[in-house]
């Protein structure tokens, strides 16, 4: 899980992590540097005690030799110096030529042999050997000097000093260090709170204002300071925005004229439409009236008149019931309705005008009758305009196929042509409104407009396939219903 750190608490991490490492770091190198001269301060120190120690345990009483006798002078003289000395002295050995102690501050160490006694051979009179030992689990300097007289060698002495000053004044050394460096980082926060209100502030709600300027709002502006990086961003910021305010205003303004442009386009291509669709077939009503007028007494020319004016009034009606529809679409009155028997009707209405442009119809219909919950006549209308439309990609002829199917709780229906197709170019508009391949005057562009409209208000959508120069196939795909019963019970 990764954890989004704000700039506040970074900035706080960061510098105060600077100033743990910077006094971890001197903590450090100043132990090192403590330790390293209260070292070679007991050394020193050592060195001169053990010194002093061995000229009168060499010379007690006039030249008495450590063998001859008076040891409870040197007893006495080593419990002296260890009382003067008792913050840094551990113990006192003292041992023959051989190596056996014969004076030690722990008494039961007399008799002992001294591994650590030095040897007859190479000595001089300056101390000769120094050991870092432990002793009862503490850390012991141990400086040893030969005890020579007359060139001599009568033994060695043995001083044990303690470093734990050394360590106790490091410790202490760390625990100020500590305390140092929480100091700062309590100074650090208080500053670095007052700072936050500064600099970090401003960065915060800059960054605050650019997220709402991403989510569209061109009209937000980053508070105007002087003097730092910060401001000139902000000068930058604020400048940038004015320049996407305008162009998006000026991008409203082209686009709402476009948009009026093309509106009018659309109203007089439809006017011209509409006039077409009207006139054509008002033309014709009237021409057969006047034939009607002139041949009243000839039935079989009557009967044809009245077939074409019949003809011409649907053809007008269709225009206008196309207009109403889409202008203002009518309320959906749902009922059981057979998608079967729409496209019974629709081909019984046309059936004139399929056998006039030379178009077969092949029906493949569903056993089952294929019922939804639809507007009966609405589902009619799209049935009919979707036929009109095969029927105009047939200008020479062809066949017109109508399919049902039932699948998985849809209603699928097919409506496909042989005519000559939609080019790629215009596949993506042959469903807004007003759009049409047709000459002005010859179409409005509704037709499949009001289709799709249809079909998105039932629930369900329509499908396009379509092939250049041999076809044209729209899907209806719509939800059955669940209990369907039979054909005869829907309409």
């Amino acid at each position: 899980m990764q954890v989004k750190l704000g700039l506040r608490i970074r900035f706080f991490l960061y510098s105060n992590t600077l100033i743990v490492v910077t006094m971890a770091l001197v903590a450090i190198l100043g132990a090192m540097y403590q330790r390293r001269t209260l070292f070679d301060a007991i050394v020193g120190r050592g060195r001169s005690l053990v010194e002093s120690m061995a000229i009168p345990i060499t010379y007690v009483e006039g030249e008495i030799n450590v063998g001859d006798g008076e040891r409870g002078l040197i007893e006495r003289y080593v419990a002296e110096v260890m009382a003067r000395n008792q913050d840094l002295m551990r113990y006192v050995i003292v041992a023959d030529g051989s190596g056996t102690t014969t004076h030690s501050s722990r008494a039961e160490m007399v008799g002992w042999s001294f591994d650590r006694a030095l040897e007859p051979t190479n000595v001089g009179s300056e101390p000769q050997a120094e050991a870092r030992i432990d002793v009862n689990d503490e850390d012991v300097l141990e400086i040893r000097s030969a005890l020579i007289d007359g060139g001599e060698f009568l033994g060695t002495l043995a001083v044990g000093f303690s470093l734990e000053p050394i360590e106790r004044q490091v410790r202490d050394v760390a625990g100020k260090a500590a305390l140092v460096a929480l100091v700062l980082m309590l100074g650090n926060s208080i500053m670095t709170a007052l700072y936050v209100e500064t600099l970090i502030r401003p960065i915060l709600y800059l960054n605050e204002t650019m997220k709402r300027a991403g989510e569209g709002n061109l009209t937000v502006r980053a508070p105007t300071r002087h003097g730092d990086e910060v401001a000139e961003l902000s000068d930058v910021f604020n400048r940038m925005m004015a320049e996407l305010e305008t162009a998006r205003e000026r991008e409203e303004l082209q686009r709402a004229q476009l948009a009026q442009t093309e509106k009018m386009v659309a109203v007089g291509t439809l006017a011209a439409g509409v006039a077409h669709e009207v006139n054509n077939p008002l033309a014709g009503v009237l021409a057969s009236i006047e034939n009607m007028r002139d041949n009243p007494d000839d039935e079989e020319m009557r009967d044809r008149y009245l077939q074409l004016i019949a003809d011409g009034l649907r053809r007008i009606e269709r225009t206008v019931a196309n207009l109403l529809n889409f202008s203002r679409p009518r309320e959906v009155k749902l009922e059981r309705t057979s998608i079967n028997h729409n496209l019974r009707h629709v081909v019984e209405l046309v059936g004139y005008q399929l056998r006039a442009a030379g178009v077969e119809v092949e029906m493949d219909l569903d056993s089952d009758p294929a019922a939804v919950e639809a507007d009966h006549f609405q589902m009619e209308q799209l049935f009919l305009n979707l036929v009109l439309n095969a029927l105009d990609a047939m200008p020479d002829g062809g066949t017109l196929f109508l399919r049902t199917r039932v699948r998985g709780g849809k209603v699928i229906a097919e409506v496909r042509d042989t005519g000559h197709g939609i080019p790629v170019e215009v596949r993506d508009r042959i469903f807004d409104p007003f759009y049409t391949t047709r000459e002005i005057g010859e179409g409005t562009g509704l037709g499949l407009a009001v289709s799709g409209s249809i079909v998105a208000a039932h629930g369900g959508r329509i499908e396009l396939e379509t092939s250049v120069g041999r076809g044209t196939t729209f899907r209806v795909i719509l939800n059955a219903m669940v209990d369907e019963g039979s054909e005869g019970e829907v309409r």
